[in-house]
């Protein structure tokens, strides 16, 4: 029983990243959005380069974020996801079971 604290370590861990990640995706500074990206002359290309870079593109605006801070929020929210899924998991399997 008191070594309950130490087991629930990593919980209290992923609740805290998974909230500072919320905090940090909901609260956005005009300082720190990134710069649009300039406007350059029309495209030339054809065929599969044409392809290539559309999709370049398309996973861009998926991808590269708008504020930096949103970044790091949805990095900290995966994180303390991945950590509390993992501890949870860890919680499932049996102790003769364990490879580490």
């Amino acid at each position: 029983m008191a070594d309950l604290p130490q087991k629930n370590q990593p919980l209290i861990a992923a609740a805290a990243l998974l909230g500072t990640g919320v905090l940090l995706k909901t609260w956005k500074p005009t300082p720190l959005d990134m710069p649009d990206p300039k406007k350059k002359r029309p495209h030339l290309d054809r065929g599969m380069s044409r392809k290539v870079r559309k999709a370049r593109d398309g996973f861009a605006k998926f991808a590269l974020p708008s504020n930096m801070l949103n970044s790091l929020g949805t990095s900290l929210i995966t994180i303390g996801g991945g950590l509390a899924l993992l501890r949870l998991v860890d919680e499932v399997v049996d102790d003769k079971e364990r490879l580490f």
